[in-house]
């Protein structure tokens, strides 16, 4: 079997579909009712996920997954218009191979669907240098309907770059900068900065890694529009009509 941490071997699990789609919902902390999910990738692999998709990402494997998982969205909302919308993730890296912008809209073409139902997450896993083709691609989504949301925010360097270069409707905070911010007085003095520039810059924030009672409390209190983790909704597997 091909290994999963090489580019060619990437792609031949990802063309074999060699990984499965869980979904986890985004909750609206002031309904408490899911708003949309967000897809998540597990490959069927023994290596761990970030083994697999940090080697992707250097080698510009990933913009493979990330097609297929948005063509599989697409497929997903087209025939079924009541399911809750989708968010799919895109790295950085994929928006810098060659081919990957025609892809990504020769793919969204097929979206017979209202396009806000289809939300396009940008994951900072991977540090853009020159964000102007990131820029271009974004505008062009963002332009087409699809809702934006800056992923993991907080979890590195990159983040206050994409503050100030992307335009997004949704900021999602790192949840290990929200767990450390219910016992750090230092990082909840940030967070709450980080919050109030919600206002300014027209963006809701979503709080990531809430895992019980007490994290749904906190993040109430600090007045975020939504958030994820175990406590408002485990990853369940989606179930995928090809």
């Amino acid at each position: 079997m091909s290994d999963p941490k090489t580019a060619s071997g990437f792609r031949q699990h990802v063309h074999e579909k060699r990984y499965h789609i869980m979904r986890q919902p985004v909750v609206d902390l002031a309904t408490m009712q899911p708003i949309h999910d967000e897809w998540l990738v597990r490959f069927d692999a023994d290596e761990g996920l970030v083994d697999m998709l940090r080697p992707a990402e250097i080698s510009g494997a990933i913009a493979t997954l990330d097609l297929s998982m948005l063509e599989q969205a697409i497929r997903t909302l087209n025939m079924d218009r009541r399911r809750l919308p989708i968010a799919v993730n895109l790295s950085g890296a994929s928006m810098l191979e060659a081919t990957f912008e025609e892809a990504l809209f020769h793919s969204l073409s097929k979206l017979t669907s209202d396009p806000k139902r289809l939300i396009i997450e940008l994951t900072e896993t991977w540090d853009i240098r020159d964000l102007t083709q990131a820029q271009h691609v974004l505008g062009r989504l963002s332009n087409a309907g699809h809702p934006l949301c800056l992923d993991d925010v907080g979890a590195g360097a990159a983040s206050i770059r994409y503050l100030r270069a992307f335009e997004t409707q949704w900021l999602k905070i790192d949840g290990d900068f929200v767990q450390a911010a219910m016992t750090s007085q230092r990082d909840l003095f940030i967070l709450r900065a980080l919050l109030d520039l919600r206002l300014p810059l027209n963006v809701k924030a979503i709080a990531e890694g809430v895992e019980d009672d007490a994290a749904i409390t906190f993040v109430k209190s600090l007045n975020f529009d939504a958030a994820q983790g175990y406590a408002l909704g485990k990853p369940e597997r989606e179930p995928i009509r090809l």
